[in-house]
């Protein structure tokens, strides 16, 4: 059974009937933590972003770890260096916490302000150390107030931004983390009895959440850690299985899925579907020119323009080399020419020489043609492919359009 004394009315006590011992939980999350920090291995993440996360995080929760689950091994009452032990691993532990929830949200991470900070928190412990419980109990109040504030500005954008219900939950504990922090140091400002072992200074009443809090505290943010990077990593393989790796346009799999999909939403509709190939005049000469270095951020700045000239709905592939196939709903052959129009003009008054110091222009021929109700794609590119032949055969840098015969 916890007690405290100070000026809160004894009888809140029974809001709460059950009591749990802070320190127990303290010990509870301090085992937790240590098994986050034996699960998170840097070596298994799957990039440079996901490693930092798990470096970081392993070392806030090794700090943590060791501190709270030493107090175990001390007879009650603790001896004033387990203490002094338990805060400076709390609040340095939750601090780093604040440079991997940066590394989480996907923010450039400079480590270097690490080994200062933990500095200047151990010369903070020692200078109210002589002070005994009461010193501890202000240092860890404050420590654990600016350290969670430190860490929803590094991680804000979990917390602003969550991008699915694992960043979304994980803002929401960091938020519950500092709003915690805060309030026992404002309670602190009210006590006016003896300090506690526990360094815990609120009502009675609020001992049970604080201890449930801490005890589960270090095993929920592993986990959603783990949830995050692991959501990410499917995400990754899943643009990876879909997308042109050089150019992030949709590969001929993904599109031949996207135009089934496309096709149906369709059926019912007035809209025709428009098949347009893009093939880059003269790419050959870029790559013997400017390397293929050069030639690569060609195809990148061309799949740029193009999606950049299309409707969301609108599908945009890599068919291999320097030819592109788009896959867009339209009312008429007209409306289709004038996308297909759009897009040569869009490659041609493009500033190339911004990306490629030296080239002058770039232009492409293309071939458009509409799917007809009850066509497969593949026949329809078909076609659209022949009006390419001839775009490239009457001078390039022009459209031609593929009619479809009865």
């Amino acid at each position: 059974m916890t007690t405290a004394t100070g000026r809160f009315p004894d009888n809140l006590a029974t809001v709460c009937m059950l009591q749990l011992d802070i320190l127990t939980a303290l010990a509870i999350c301090g085992a937790g933590a240590l098994t986050g920090a034996a699960l998170l291995r840097p070596s298994l993440a799957h990039d440079m972003g996901s490693g930092e996360v798990l470096r970081i995080s392993r070392g806030a929760y090794a700090l943590i770890g060791v501190g709270a689950t030493q107090i175990v091994l001390h007879p009650s009452p603790l001896p004033l260096w387990s203490l002094a032990t338990l805060s400076y691993s709390t609040v340095s532990g939750l601090a780093v916490m604040a440079w991997a929830m940066a590394a989480l949200s996907g923010g450039v991470v400079s480590r270097r302000l690490l080994a200062p900070m933990l500095a200047l928190l151990l010369l903070a412990l020692l200078a109210v150390l002589p002070l005994g419980v009461r010193g501890l109990t202000w240092f860890v109040a404050w420590g654990l107030s600016a350290a969670s504030l430190l860490v929803v500005v590094m991680g804000r954008r979990l917390v602003l931004r969550p991008r699915g219900l694992d960043e979304a939950f994980a803002g929401i504990v960091i938020l519950i983390t500092a709003v915690s922090s805060l309030l026992r140091t404002i309670y602190l400002f009210t006590w006016d009895g003896p300090y506690e072992p526990h360094l815990l200074h609120v009502p009675p009443y609020m001992h049970t959440p604080y201890a449930i809090m801490y005890g589960v505290l270090s095993l929920v943010v592993n986990m959603l850690v783990f949830n995050i990077l692991g959501s990410r990593l499917q995400v990754k393989l899943r643009r990876r299985a879909t997308t042109d790796a050089l150019t992030g346009a949709l590969s001929r799999p993904a599109f031949a899925e996207g135009a089934a999909q496309l096709m149906e939403r369709l059926q019912s509709g007035k809209d025709r579907l428009a098949v347009i190939i893009i093939d880059i005049d003269h790419f050959k000469q870029v790559n013997d020119r400017f390397g293929h270095a050069g030639g690569d951020a060609v195809l990148r700045m061309v799949a740029a323009l193009l999606q950049a000239q299309l409707r969301p709905e609108a599908l945009l592939a890599r068919f291999g080399g320097e030819e592109f196939v788009v896959l867009a709903p339209v009312a008429d052959v007209p409306v289709a020419r004038g996308v297909a129009e759009r897009l040569r003009c869009a490659l041609a008054e493009a500033q190339w020489d911004a990306i490629v110091p030296g080239l002058e222009g770039v232009t492409a021929s293309v071939g458009v043609t509409l799917l007809e109700p009850g066509e497969s794609v593949e026949r329809a590119l078909a076609r659209a492919d022949d009006a390419l032949y001839r775009a490239k055969h009457g001078g390039r840098n022009q459209v031609q359009i593929g009619l479809f015969a009865a």
